[in-house]
């Protein structure tokens, strides 16, 4: 007797074939921040977000990493790579009670095939703003 296929369905999906997707992945992998750029992050962070009463979200801006830079606390690539990077502060514990790195998520939306090509390819960059048109008015003073 042959074997049939069960009509149950498969515990897991299938994950359909993607070729743009590489064999190998050769993006560069981000290190961990460091505990001197958390703590150059948390004591100089311009931007606070209140997450609850006792959590704030705080983050350098581009314009302050440039004054830190020029201060001489940090250099250029400590600089940028403190910008990908948010601390959550615990007021009560004064103490990190998170950081978040977007350095993984930045590089894996650039990694993708033609990323370059695909930010120009909206149609707001390819049209230029038209001026409206110039209404010929009858009257008016004499």
């Amino acid at each position: 007797m042959r074997a049939t296929r069960s009509t149950r369905p498969r515990a897991y999906a299938r994950r359909p074939a993607d070729d743009s997707a590489p064999l190998l992945d050769l993006t560069p992998q981000v290190a961990p921040p460091s505990a001197d750029l958390i703590a150059a992050v948390v004591s100089h962070a311009d931007r606070e977000t209140r997450l609850s009463a006792t959590r704030v979200r705080r983050h350098l801006t581009p314009y302050r990493a440039a004054e830190l830079v020029a201060a001489g606390r940090l250099n250029a690539a400590e600089a940028a790579r403190s910008l990908d990077i948010a601390v959550v502060w615990d007021e009560r514990e004064a103490e990190v009670a998170r950081v978040i790195d977007d350095a993984p998520l930045r590089n894996r939306a650039q990694s993708g095939r033609a990323w370059w090509e695909d930010a120009w390819e909206d149609e707001l960059w390819a049209e230029t703003p038209s001026r409206p048109a110039l209404r010929a008015v009858s009257g008016g003073r004499a």
